[in-house]
């Protein structure tokens, strides 16, 4: 059955996207008399109070797969699901945003008066359709977002990475805007809000592959209303969504390997508060994470390497390698700031970037043998493993 459209809206305004489930049931209370007289025809179209709720533009289903979008996350007393979404991606203006909210409250037994209180919950997914920012500074934190050391590819050669908490998929040329591609984008946030105030909780949107296929429903309704499907087929998955490597986060930052690269080295000192995270390691991608964690709570994102080579990957960090060689001995063009490192070079028939990302003043300073050196060596290394000709000097 086709998906059906939202409510409509003013453009670019907020609508609700459904009723909240609570209230739905409440219908269905007053209503299943008159249905009932008319049979079991109006159970079986769902139709009226039985039909299934849709979000994001009719992306998303109840009861469709997700526990997001079934009863399992509505069993708190006081659960309701409902959204908001701007005005649909259309050819004239391809971009949206979709937020969904479940809420819910429990008993708080652990008040100041032990008794007689609530813990509000609020879980909320936020979903985003059209083109990555054009604004460097944008885009690179566009990048630090959804290319880190905590997601895993997509498989079957579906450009996108996903963990349980969020996820981006890249989607074909046809839809790029102005030569940026479009993607479509997720994130997950909850949290309580009782006796402590509003404290925040670890996320979990849905296992990755939950993650995976709530990104290529609003992938496949976002291409189909803007038109770009007629120029190319929405991306599909049809293997298992593997999670991001176990056991690589905790590792140290050191100074002859980091997350696994050899030579990539920080010289960090006793007392230092750094952890790595390798995340995924495949042919067409590699990434790790640097992150000080003098504050435990509220780790602070340090810096980032990062290797692709699937091309729809390469195209996010499109402009930002400049035309210019980096340096002597490099190959292909790029620069080297100590803080932003990126290079792009050919490594047999295939475009790949590589990318240091040092956003902590210190890392910079401590860096083996330097920022750039150390940016050499880990380009290198990475290289050797995917049969990549050496691209920086050796150093």
């Amino acid at each position: 059955m086709e998906a059906q459209a939202a409510p409509q809206g003013a453009e670019g305004g907020v609508r609700d996207g459904s009723w909240p489930r609570r209230r739905r049931w409440a219908v269905v209370a007053v209503t299943v008399g008159a249905l009932a007289l008319a049979g079991a025809g109006g159970w079986a179209a769902e139709i009226g109070p039985f039909a299934k709720e849709r979000y994001c533009w009719g992306a998303w289903e109840q009861d469709s797969g997700p526990r997001l979008l079934g009863d399992e996350v509505l069993e708190r007393s006081g659960s309701e699901r409902s959204a908001e979404e701007s005005a649909a991606p259309s050819g004239a203006r391809p971009e949206g945003t979709c937020t969904l909210r479940v809420t819910s409250s429990v008993p708080d037994r652990h008040g100041s008066t032990g008794s007689g209180g609530t813990i509000e919950f609020k879980k909320t997914v936020n979903v985003r359709y059209g083109p990555v920012p054009a604004a460097e500074e944008e885009r690179l934190g566009w990048l630090r977002a959804f290319v880190d050391g905590t997601v895993a590819p997509l498989p079957d050669g579906v450009p996108g990475l996903v963990n349980g908490a969020k996820g981006m998929v890249v989607l074909p040329e046809a839809c790029d805007v102005d030569g940026r591609p479009t993607v479509v984008t997720l994130t997950g946030g909850e949290t309580g809000n009782g006796h402590l105030g509003l404290v925040s909780m670890p996320v979990s949107v849905g296992s990755p592959g939950e993650v995976a296929r709530l990104l290529l429903a609003v992938a496949d309704e976002g291409m189909r209303r803007t038109g770009c499907a007629e120029g190319a087929e929405p991306p599909r998955i049809t293997s298992p969504v593997q999670p991001a490597r176990e056991g690589e986060s905790g590792g140290g930052v050191g100074p002859t390997a980091t997350c696994g690269i050899r030579g990539f080295g920080f010289a960090t000192v006793k007392g230092d508060h750094y952890e790595a995270r390798a995340g995924a390691v495949e042919d067409d991608v590699q990434l790790c994470t640097l992150t000080n964690t003098d504050s435990v709570r509220n780790p602070v994102f340090a810096g980032q390497f990062a290797m692709v080579a699937q091309p729809r990957l390469v195209a996010l960090f499109q402009g930002l390698a400049g035309d210019r060689q980096p340096g002597p001995g490099w190959r292909g063009k790029g620069r080297l700031t100590g803080s932003y490192n990126i290079v792009q070079a050919d490594c047999g028939e295939r475009p790949t970037v590589f990318v240091l990302d040092l956003d902590l003043p210190y890392l910079r300073t401590v860096a083996v043998p330097d920022a750039e050196g150390a940016f050499a060596r880990a380009v290198n290394a990475v290289g050797d493993r995917i049969g990549c000709a050496d691209v920086a000097p050796r150093r």
